[in-house]
């Protein structure tokens, strides 16, 4: 059976998820939308698709098994609900949305219509992240210290209204994960910082000209830059485990992701590809790398969902990124008001 999957968003992340569609002998790309149409064109061309101007032509012109929709934070909420309306299982690029409202409302139709899902938390699908949780099941977690730093990148980015902030469009991958390793979050609380120096030669303000906007609309001058430029956060499981995590879009000399667990028997430091085991042997202390299988699986078990009807083996579904969308939303209000919020 063939997949023919239609894309609702051409930018640079559904272009890389087309790339590795492409080699997957059951997936079919039939069909590409996006509100600039030539970067649709393109698409369309090179992975020998159709091209639409709008989802809804799409959906109306195209008989389709399934749909990505991969398109920036502030655009979702309408091209999930025709989708669904069509009954058609989904890939969604985090953050779901920027509001919790919109999400839920989402998701109850999710619900109502039973309709499959996958959200691109493809860290989750990386073999090492198996490895850790079966290690940590066999000993006492301390504490957990995470950190996400990188440079800031132009465009609706740079607006808290369009993306979110960092940890909402970016960082969520992270904090994702935590849930994922050590479970439910009860509360957050965090401080946040502002005021570095941003222009020109501070942010790439053509890096989202790839997406799904002009290349004009990429530009720092539209958007001026208003997101913060870190935010530290104090989380606390429902386990027991606190964490500290710190994010920060204002370190452009270096793209550097790790979550660092303390446990009684080992220490453990991961990053989105390895991971380090540090523990004693024979009185000394010794490290082990274990290099994980970054090959992204998230597209392949996704089709095979699709093709089966079984999506058993999705380890994100709507339902559970609603969780980790809830967390980033709070960690925003706990940074803002500078208070405990309870999840």
């Amino acid at each position: 059976m063939s997949v023919r999957v239609g894309f609702i968003g051409a930018g640079g992340n559904a272009v890389w998820h087309m790339g590795f569609l492409k080699d997957i002998p059951d997936a079919q790309i039939v069909a590409v939308t996006d509100i600039a149409f030539e970067k649709a064109q393109a698409a369309a061309e090179k992975f020998g698709a159709r091209a639409y101007a709008s989802h809804k032509q799409m959906l109306d012109a195209e008989e389709l098994d399934c749909c990505y929709i991969s398109i920036p934070p502030h655009q979702h909420g309408e091209p999930e609900i025709d989708v669904i309306h069509r009954g058609l299982p989904f890939f969604v690029e985090k953050p779901l949305a920027l509001n919790m409202a919109l999400a839920e409302d989402i998701l109850e139709r999710v619900e109502k219509r039973k309709i499959g899902t996958c959200v691109g938390y493809q860290i989750r699908y990386v073999d090492v992240m198996d490895k850790a949780r079966e290690m940590l099941k066999k000993t006492f977690v301390n504490a957990v210290n995470a950190h996400y730093v990188c440079g800031a990148i132009g465009g609706w980015y740079t607006r808290i209204a369009l993306s979110g902030g960092q940890i909402v469009e970016q960082a969520t991958h992270l904090v994702d994960l935590m849930r994922y390793i050590f479970g439910e979050i009860d509360w957050v609380m965090g401080t946040k910082r502002t005021g570095a120096r941003v222009d020109s030669t501070t942010l790439d303000g053509t890096a989202l000209g790839k997406g799904s906007i002009s290349g004009a609309a990429a530009g720092l001058e539209l958007h001026e830059y208003n997101i913060w430029d870190a935010t530290t956060l104090l989380m606390q499981f429902r386990s027991g485990i606190p964490a500290t995590f710190l994010c920060s879009c204002q370190v452009p000399y270096m793209w550097d992701v790790l979550l660092d667990i303390f446990a009684t028997d080992f220490r453990l430091k991961i990053t989105f590809s390895k991971m380090e085991i540090l523990r004693k042997v024979d009185g000394q202390l010794k490290s082990e790398i274990v290099q994980g299988d970054e090959t992204p699986k998230i597209d392949a078990t996704f089709i095979e969902a699709v093709k089966t009807g079984d999506f058993s083996k999705i380890r994100s579904t709507y339902q559970d990124a609603v969780k980790t969308l809830r967390v980033t939303l709070a960690a925003v209000e706990a940074a803002r008001e500078g208070a405990v919020v309870k999840l």
